[in-house]
């Protein structure tokens, strides 16, 4: 069986296993399983990723750019403080930069297709809004860098829609993009509750599960997405 169908399993293995680590507590071992998340993801990746023609040169950095930022965000926040939970914001914020980047280029905005991506990034900030109005007592001078950082993700959120509203693009939309940003946005929604509010084992372990998948989802989008225009420029 040739490795690289067997990445995914093991990304989901690995994902499910950490789960059971943090549901038990058992959080030593936790934190192996967690930094080994986005390497997988990587090595997934890595036929795409693979040297691409100049028309996807920027597009295949950019993937690698937004895993390498997230892994680094992974590591940030195994350990606690405010210092290493603005690291793990920074390090998200710039793969976040990254998919908008990637969802412009794979669908341009239009104003004739606009309203669905901006009433899909006004209801994550109302979301946001609601958690940062219940955690401002605890946040203190995190509360800019949190709000900041809702924005961020929001945009996010619209651009993944925006790939959805055309023809061309609607299936990586559909199946990958627009699902994988919902629960990037369930997780982290989830995980500032957490950390600020509740510490709660089995809210950690949904912060996991919907993080692992959402991830998986937008690698798998971005793989078929770039395997697919390779293949369409070798074919021209």
């Amino acid at each position: 069986m040739n490795f690289r169908n067997m990445i995914a399993p093991i990304y989901v293995l690995v994902l499910l296993v950490h789960c059971f680590l943090l549901w038990t507590e058992q959080l030593e071992l936790a934190r192996i399983t967690k930094i080994l998340l986005m390497p997988l993801l990587l090595l997934y990746l890595s036929e795409a990723l693979a040297p691409s023609p100049i028309k996807l040169k920027i597009s295949t950095r950019l993937v690698a750019m937004a895993f390498l930022a997230s892994w680094g965000g992974d590591i940030f926040l195994l350990y606690s403080g405010n210092i290493f939970f603005i690291g793990g914001m920074l390090c998200f914020m710039v793969a976040h930069f990254c998919y908008i980047i990637l969802f412009k280029n794979i669908q341009p905005f239009k104003i004739s297709n606009a309203f669905l991506p901006i009433m899909g990034g006004i209801v994550v900030l109302v979301i946001g809004a609601i958690i940062l109005n219940h955690l401002a007592p605890k946040l203190g001078d995190l509360f800019l860098p949190v709000l900041v950082y809702m924005i961020v993700i929001a945009t996010m959120f619209a651009s993944s829609i925006l790939i959805s509203c055309n023809a061309g693009t609607k299936q990586f939309g559909v199946n990958y993009f627009v699902p994988g940003a919902a629960l990037f946005v369930l997780s982290d929604s989830v995980l500032s509750l957490n950390i600020f509010a509740y510490k709660n084992v089995f809210l950690g372990v949904i912060v996991m599960l919907s993080y692992g998948f959402a991830q998986f989802l937008l690698a798998k989008g971005f793989k078929n997405y770039l395997l697919n225009k390779k293949a369409s420029l070798e074919i021209k």
